[in-house]
């Protein structure tokens, strides 16, 4: 028995323009642009990048089921006799596109137009995306059924891919926007058109791309770009690049967080915060002022849907950790102290890292507060003097120790801060024996640094066991 397509074959070729052959049924139940997800009655996409090219992979893709793949007209014209032979040996259609990443945004866009009933949102910012994405997915599921981005699958190519998950079923889409280059998030809101978006922040994350956070605030913006007088554009109050972002929602509705529905209680440290909203109270067990600040972003958000107070609090009081974004854990160390380790190591940029600092500070414990901070990237010629700023926080901190790791932030050594060690980038056993060394009963140590430095790997060399709840 056939599964239903995805697309039939004419609706894929008027959206990607393209010309087809070979002998299969065109029938394909999801999309990759990675070999090694291919399963049966997969459409396939090659992209060419800087290293590799996709097309080599073609005839694995077919061999594990492919049923669509998409060529570039450049790729067909060198090796057409190629893809005939294998048109011939599988139950494949070939379509020859002129891009094949354009290719898989424009199949995206005409995906998602077949579910014209499907509320979409979008949320956005320089940081606090996936966190956010999550609590907005925990609220707005309370009312509807939701399909989402799962991870961090944002980019010129995650956001095609997460679409193709929506289904008949899904009342709601709730899907996460990041960029990398100019024009990036652009590009795949012209993919989703979403009708409601939120922007986090505007902060300094990818400025070493962009150049300024004037230049990441129009990019950001772009978000709105396909919004009506239907649409509701969420924005941070408080961000200086309020106003401007919200120039590209035209006549959509205004809004922004936090509002005064929003009732801040107290900060609860690594229990979380709690506060009001429209007289609820909310016990929201994600630390940190900021994830309070995008709660009330995200409380506003699922109040346009009709989501209640009461469905709002179930389903933030409902969330657990995300996985390396503040995510808090006691252990028991292999010297047998027991300790707070909270893991933030997912990404990092400077707001993100003076919020954790700010954090940590104001943490009440009778342990020492231990941080462990690594190179914030892609900050470009910003970097020296944004990683000095760190150093400046941490010296205001009151922390009992920074351990910084790797070659930008050790620029902090001209501070000469009493309470700083400096390690070499994966160095983890040092780092890990510094801590074995430093930390006393009840402390909490926090490692807070971009992706690329790994921080997590110094857990094997502290870690004992897992504290049972």
């Amino acid at each position: 028995m056939n599964k239903v397509s995805l697309m039939t074959k004419e609706e894929l070729l008027a959206s990607v323009k393209g010309t087809a052959f070979g002998s299969g049924d065109s029938v394909f139940t999801n999309v990759t642009t990675d070999s090694r997800n291919v399963t049966e009655k997969s459409l396939f996409v090659p992209l060419i990048g800087e290293f590799q090219d996709g097309h080599k992979y073609v005839p694995q893709s077919l061999e594990k089921g492919a049923s669509v793949v998409f060529i570039a007209k450049s790729e067909d014209e060198k090796n057409h006799g190629l893809y005939e032979e294998l048109a011939k040996k599988y139950p494949v259609t070939f379509i020859v596109v002129e891009n094949t990443l354009t290719a898989l945004q424009n199949a995206a866009e005409g995906y998602v137009a077949k579910f014209p009933n499907l509320i979409k949102v979008a949320i956005t910012g320089s940081c606090g995306k996936t966190t956010t994405k999550e609590m907005a997915v925990a609220a707005i599921s309370q009312k509807y059924n939701t399909v989402y981005t799962k991870g961090n699958f944002n980019s010129e190519t995650g956001l095609p891919l997460s679409v193709f998950n929506i289904r008949s079923e899904h009342e709601c889409g709730i899907f996460e926007m990041g960029m990398n280059r100019e024009n990036e998030i652009g590009e795949i809101s012209k993919v989703l058109k979403p009708s409601i978006a939120l922007i986090t922040n505007i902060g300094t994350a990818h400025i070493g791309i962009l150049g300024s956070r004037e230049n990441i605030a129009k990019e950001k913006r772009k978000v709105f770009d396909w919004m009506d007088e239907k649409g509701v554009a969420v924005v941070p109050a408080e961000d200086d690049f309020a106003d401007y972002l919200l120039e590209n929602a035209k006549k959509a509705v205004h809004v922004k967080f936090p509002s005064k529905d929003a009732i801040y209680i107290s900060d609860m440290g690594l229990k979380g915060s709690v506060f009001s909203w429209k007289g609820e109270k909310i016990n929201l067990p994600l630390s940190g002022y900021y994830n309070y600040v995008n709660a009330t972003g995200v409380c506003a958000l699922a109040d346009s849907l009709g989501v209640t107070p009461e469905q709002i609090k179930s389903g933030l009081e409902g969330m657990n950790g995300i996985s390396g974004r503040m995510e808090i854990s006691e252990i028991i160390l292999k010297n047998g102290v027991k300790i707070t380790l909270v893991k933030d190591c997912y990404n990092a940029n400077p707001v993100s890292m003076a919020g954790v600092i700010d954090w940590t500070s104001r943490l009440e414990i009778h342990g020492k507060k231990i941080l462990v901070l690594g190179d914030m990237k892609e900050l470009g010629d910003k970097s020296e003097e944004a990683h000095k700023e760190i150093g400046v926080k941490v010296s205001q901190s009151g922390v009992d120790e920074a351990l910084f790791v790797g070659d930008e932030i050790k620029v902090v050594k001209k501070l000469k801060l009493s309470s700083a060690v400096y390690f070499n980038a994966g160095d983890f056993e040092s780092i890990g024996n510094r801590i074995l060394e430093t930390a006393s009963e009840n402390s909490v140590v926090v490692l807070k640094g971009s992706n690329s430095m790994k921080l997590w790997e110094v857990v094997p060399y502290i870690k004992k066991e897992e504290v049972a709840e």
